[in-house]
């Protein structure tokens, strides 16, 4: 049984194409789109297709639609994916199949042999907050901040979550390892959006990150002495 459970805020021009390109890469798949508030043909379109969906009425943040989807599932596996179509539906069997083996697994577009076709700014900030991530937490993943990934429900198990924007990310992978998981990777494809707006304010982000990533390494510190 598979969850996937994508994310969605005012992504009526990528929607079609991603329901699409899911049934057909995972058929049997149940998949949840979390909108949050959305205020142009998103809902109306998904409506359409008879996917599950879960409502925000007000923008209450990507991480809080992460969870809120996450929570709604009940399959033994879950993927997660970003609506923007940057991270092609067709990868996810190839990362379920690596559940196999382990309990999380993170598509990276940096894993490859091909460069992925982003900004400069955004990979090396990218390859910086890892890099960090890693020394911190003794890892050795090159995407902290992708966005689809794999992984088993009863990693969660225990698990609670408090960040609702993009942070959830930082907060997602440090619980994780806290709880003696590590996090494996799966090169993926990776394709900069076509349509839509971009909704990461990436300096912004990068701090909230840091402290973050300092916050949970310290508090464990404090819990072994």
């Amino acid at each position: 049984m598979l969850d996937i459970v994508v994310p969605t805020l005012n992504e009526e021009a990528n929607i079609d194409q991603l329901v699409t390109r899911l049934k057909n890469a995972c058929p049997e798949a149940r998949l949840i789109f979390v909108d949050n508030c959305s205020t142009d043909r998103t809902l109306e379109i998904l409506e359409g297709y008879g996917v599950d969906i879960v409502r925000h009425t007000v923008n209450e943040g990507y991480g809080k639609s992460l969870y809120d989807g996450i929570i709604a599932g009940t399959a033994d596996y879950i993927v997660t994916i970003d609506a923007d179509l940057e991270y092609p539906p067709e990868c996810i069997p190839q990362l379920i199949a690596r559940l196999d083996q382990c309990s999380v697994v993170y598509g990276s577009r940096f894993a490859g042999d091909t460069d992925p076709a982003m900004g400069a700014f955004r990979i090396y900030g990218n390859q910086l907050i890892s890099w960090i991530f890693n020394k911190l937490y003794g890892q050795a993943v090159s995407d902290l901040y992708t966005g689809v990934k794999a992984f088993r429900r009863s990693a969660l198990d225990g698990l609670e979550f408090q960040c609702s924007g993009f942070v959830f990310v930082v907060e997602f992978a440090a619980k994780l390892v806290r709880s003696g998981f590590r996090l494996e990777e799966e090169p993926v494809e990776y394709t900069i959006r076509r349509a839509g707006r971009r909704k990461m304010k990436h300096v912004a982000e990068a701090s909230k990150a840091l402290s973050l990533l300092l916050f949970y390494r310290v508090s464990r510190l404090k819990i072994k002495s």
